[in-house]
């Protein structure tokens, strides 16, 4: 079960349309009716693990597309730094309990609000819980789920890049 945590949103009364009416005063603050799901996220160093539940998983790897969009790699390492050559590494207790997979092809349509999946990010199947070790950073213990590991970017006025370790 994933879990999730929830916000409420609350609107400044300053900003409303004139002709809205409520019975409250200009400058107050008024709870939202409805919660808006917050999806909880992991990051260790420049990657970041996006759980993902049944629909993501149908759109970054469609049932009826005409080809693979992911192949399964054979290692146990998410990324290794450019500069220092540590490892983002995925520890199960049981072998063969995570598979990592990566994009088959250049680009892959990303989810809702985000980029386009990248030839360095990657796609974490955890049939059980794992940690994700790395010398420079703390370990991060995973729960059982599927995960899209984004290697984060960085922007300045000319480009994207993505961000070393």
């Amino acid at each position: 079960m994933q879990e999730a945590i929830f916000l409420r949103t609350f609107w400044d009364f300053d900003s409303r349309e004139p002709d809205v009416d409520v019975p409250f005063e200009k400058g107050d603050l008024l709870m939202a009716t409805q919660d808006v799901k917050v999806r909880k996220a992991y990051r260790q160093g420049e990657l970041l693990f996006v759980p993902l539940d049944t629909e993501e998983m149908e759109t970054l790897n469609p049932k009826n597309a005409s080809y693979p969009r992911w192949k399964k790699l054979q290692t146990n390492v998410l990324r290794e730094g450019e500069a220092t050559g540590h490892k983002h590494e995925v520890v199960a207790e049981r072998a063969g309990m995570a598979t990592l997979l990566a994009p088959a092809g250049q680009l892959i349509q990303g989810l809702a609000n985000m980029d386009f999946v990248g030839n360095e990010d990657r796609m974490l199947v955890a049939d059980e819980p794992v940690e994700v070790v790395h010398p420079e950073h703390k370990p991060i213990r995973l729960p059982i789920g599927v995960f899209l590991v984004v290697v984060q970017r960085e922007y300045d006025e000319v480009k994207a890049r993505r961000i070393m370790d």
